[in-house]
């Protein structure tokens, strides 16, 4: 699902590969492996979009709510809380095992 949801971020905000990966500071190479399903996201690369683009965590996951957060400031968390809630709901979808 994270690669249908990485196309659809960037058609949204259309971008190529190459200026996504420019914004998020991850290779255009990482990116195009995580589009074709090759590589699975990074924890910091979802982070990356949480900060930078303001893409729900939730639905790049699951496909659940909004692409966005509605809140279009930049979110309050620190990098460790926001660690957390990314795992919290790769928990509570089965994503990973406590």
């Amino acid at each position: 699902m994270y690669s249908e949801n990485l196309k659809k971020i960037r058609k949204e905000l259309d971008l190529s590969i190459v200026k996504l990966s420019e914004k998020i500071e991850v290779s255009s190479n990482t990116i195009s492996a995580y589009e074709r399903g090759i590589r699975c996201p990074s924890m910091d690369f979802g982070i990356q979009l949480y900060y930078k683009l303001n893409v729900n965590l939730n639905w790049f996951i699951t496909g659940e709510g909004e692409m966005f957060n509605k809140n279009k400031n930049q979110p309050d968390n620190n990098r460790k809380e926001t660690e957390q809630i990314v795992i919290q709901i790769l928990k509570e979808k089965g994503i990973i095992k406590e």
